[in-house]
């Protein structure tokens, strides 16, 4: 198999992230906070955060909570504020994991929202975000890279925009973290969702969002810390304060062990594997009769291939490569609904193919052959 679909679930794992959750689950299960074990090494959840707020250039490790995933941490960001008959400044390249959460306080008539058009490739102009920005705009939230064309928006320039109107700047991080270089004290990022099963090599279920510090959110879930247990109201200080229930364990340690491997290789030779991987991809099939590639090499991280296929459905591209050649790639709307109009693919979307540090360029070879060969199947039904 070849698989070519990371930019939803990083496969396979590296060694290491394998060995240190191995071992877990092997272990007697405790937490350092919360039972009497004394350990003769360093608490793995804090070293998990230190490793984290290194790879995001950020000076506190408590300020990053662990969460289910980006989609926890978005909503603990969204209904964290205060939000109620506020307005909210987002864009059209956004995943469900913003438009849901804003989409139901629109309907349920706590907020109002405008939401910016992307061009073509999936960028946004700054400006466009800041021309949007109300008297009562509370927050602006972006996706930093778009999961469908890799897109990158200028957070640094949104970020004073935001708050040289005084509002929140909320930022899914969900494809860039781990997948390129991110400075959130130099852009001045107020909230930074991420997850850890793409780009961070760890397991599904865990992921977290960072707290600039100044800033105070309603926790989303409240209960058992396994502390202060006397208190009837949920303790207060970072992170336990929104870190009610059992942590992940065997997902924070498995984000422990893929920030080692991050760092142990180097993000900007992870970085580079990958582009080179998509600008052969781009290369190979620019100008290829019946192939429309959807992403460019400006603004972007080149860790998505993003492309369709005259007279077929992504499904059926997807199907075929799937049945006739074991490659897997991801099709359909990708969770960015309103993306179909801008890039021109209603109602069907696109096809992406996201490699990763692991795939090989003879696998790339052989990407290219069989859509070449599914290309000229499509000519053929244009005849």
């Amino acid at each position: 198999m070849i698989y070519l679909n990371n930019a939803a679930t990083s496969f396979p794992k590296p060694q290491n992230v394998i060995d240190a959750v191995h071992e877990y689950m092997y272990a007697p299960p405790f937490h350092s906070s919360r039972a009497g074990f004394e350990r003769q090494k360093d608490d793995i959840v804090y070293y998990a955060r230190e490793n984290l707020a290194k790879l995001l250039n950020v000076s506190e490790p408590l300020n990053i909570i662990f969460t289910s995933g980006s989609t926890e941490s978005l909503n603990l960001a969204i209904y964290g504020i205060p939000f109620e008959g506020k307005h909210f400044v987002t864009t059209g390249i956004e995943h469900n994991s913003v438009l849901r959460p804003l989409k139901t306080l629109e309907l349920e008539g706590r907020i109002s929202m405008t939401i910016v058009p992307c061009d073509e490739y999936a960028y946004v102009e700054p400006e466009a975000i800041g021309a949007a920005i109300q008297d009562d705009t509370v927050a602006v939230v972006v996706n930093h890279s778009s999961n469908v064309t890799g897109t990158i928006l200028d957070l640094k320039a949104i970020s004073k925009i935001a708050h040289d109107k005084k509002c929140f700047f909320i930022v899914d991080g969900s494809q860039s973290t781990g997948n390129i270089p991110i400075d959130l004290t130099d852009w001045d990022i107020d909230l930074f969702a991420f997850t850890g099963h793409k780009s961070l090599y760890g397991l599904q279920g865990v992921g977290g969002l960072y707290i600039k510090p100044g800033i105070e959110l309603r926790p989303l879930i409240v209960g058992g810390t396994g502390t202060l247990s006397e208190v009837l109201t949920q303790p207060e200080g970072m992170p336990i304060y929104y870190e009610a229930g059992t942590p992940n364990m065997p997902g924070i340690i498995s984000l422990a062990a893929g920030t080692d491997f991050i760092f142990k290789e180097g993000l900007e030779n992870i970085k580079a594997h990958k582009v080179r991987l998509v600008k052969k991809m781009m290369n190979e099939l620019k100008g290829y009769p019946g192939v429309t590639i959807l992403n460019t090499e400006e603004r972007n991280s080149l860790s998505n291939f993003c492309f369709t296929v005259e007279e077929m459905v992504p499904e059926e591209v997807g199907y075929i490569l799937d049945s006739s050649y074991d490659i897997i790639v991801r099709t359909g709307l990708h969770c960015a609904p309103l993306l179909l109009e801008p890039l021109g693919v209603h109602p069907w979307g696109t096809i992406r193919c996201s490699p990763s540090y692991f795939t090989k360029e003879e696998e790339i070879d052989l990407f290219i052959a069989a859509v070449k060969d599914i290309a000229d199947m499509g000519q053929k039904k244009k005849k």
